[in-house]
Order: C-alpha cells, then structure tokens, then sequence
C-alpha cells in the first residue's frame, strides 16, 4: 500500500488472462489503475525492469487520479509512458544540477 496525495493504493497481483486486465476495447494489457477502487492491478507475470517500468506507468496514472488531474486517455497514456521511460533520468540530471547550483550558491 502506497498513498499519494493523501488517497491510499493498493496494488494486487493477478493472473495473466484476468478479465481485470482487459481494456474496454477487449485487448489485453499487464497493468491496469482502477480509481473506483483505487487498486494498481498487475499481471503475476511482470518482473524485474519490465515489472518496474508497468508499476511506474500505472503509479503515474495514479497521481493523476489522486491530484484530480484530467487528461484526455490518450494524453495520460503518453505521459505515464514518458515518465516510465524517462522519468529516472530528468530527476537524476535534475539533482544533479540542483546540488550542482547550490553547492555554486554556497562557495560565491
């Protein structure tokens, strides 16, 4: 269990062909947010990077719900991929540059 903003996540593990993984379009997926409950469901299957990029992606749509961000669905999908693809660099280089400027700040 995670919280965000103050609202509590869950996220459970479920079997690969679970109906819960299913997009109303009928195609399958390995990770679904569902804010009615506000659970992360996740396929049992997903490990290691991969597992860390889906958890990442469906994190991502749950701060979203939980800071009552609305995106078009095509929008949010794009974001919460750019953060899991990208997001461990930008705030790498972020700190980085931060320490890197207060640290110049200090010593002027």
């Amino acid at each position: 269990m995670f919280s965000i903003n103050g609202i509590y996540w869950q996220i459970i593990f479920v079997p690969p062909g679970s109906k819960i993984l299913r997009r109303s379009d009928g195609s399958g997926t390995v990770g679904v947010t569902d804010n009615a409950t506000k659970t992360v469901y996740l396929s049992e299957l997903l490990c290691g990077a991969f597992l860390k990029k889906v958890l990442c992606h469906e994190i991502c749509h749950c701060a979203c719900f939980s800071y009552d961000c609305s995106f078009p669905i095509e929008t949010e999908e794009l974001l919460a991929d750019f953060l899991a693809t990208y997001g461990r660099e930008v705030l790498s280089v972020a700190d980085t540059v931060f320490y890197q400027i207060t640290k110049r700040e200090v010593i002027a």
